[in-house]
């Protein structure tokens, strides 16, 4: 008899199925609730959403600095939450009115889409609003970045400021993801 050498179909087979068990683990930690790219997506919305915080913060010091200024140079009692200082929806920026200074701060080439003076009927801090302010600001926030990270059409974040004379404490953030 001659003697040849090469591998069994039983080890073939074996190694066939060694490497598709591997290729699920693979798959798996890939894919899925807990998978790298799942964790990655949610680590990219986490990071978004706290740069968004970060930025509105900064914008709401600057905000109230400006406030403070305008208060100090005055001696009419110039107030950050009267419905002229607080300035409108339509206001551009760099007007002398709160949303034109925020409005300085979070241009839209930022992504922030809106900045508009809101209300709320009871001082509740039911409307996004602080408890115990009846007037602020709502910022919005809409990118295409952070709608392709939440996989939603219409996904934004809403954050709300309240403004009671020259004092301003950041409300809700609410993240929609409507589609």
């Amino acid at each position: 008899m001659r003697n040849q050498k090469g591998i069994t179909l039983i080890a073939l087979v074996i190694t066939i199925i060694v490497l598709l068990i591997l290729a699920g683990v693979s798959i798996a930690m890939l894919t899925g609730d807990n998978g790298i790219l799942t964790q990655a997506n949610n680590a990219k919305v986490s990071q978004i959403e706290g740069q968004v915080k970060e930025e509105v913060n900064l914008a709401v010091q600057a905000a109230k600095m400006f406030a403070e200024q305008k208060a100090v140079e005055t001696s009419t009692g110039w107030l950050a939450s009267d419905a002229d200082k607080l300035g409108t929806a339509s206001d551009t920026a760099g007007k002398e009115t709160v949303i034109g200074q925020l409005r300085n701060d979070l241009t839209t080439t930022k992504g922030y889409k809106t900045i508009e003076p809101t209300t709320q009927v009871a001082a509740t801090g039911t409307d996004g609003i602080p408890a115990g302010y009846t007037t602020g600001v709502k910022i919005t926030y809409e990118t295409d970045d952070y709608k392709s990270a939440t996989n939603k059409t219409n996904a934004k974040i809403e954050i709300y400021v309240g403004v009671k004379g020259n004092t301003f404490e950041i409300g809700s953030i609410v993240t929609t993801d409507r589609t």
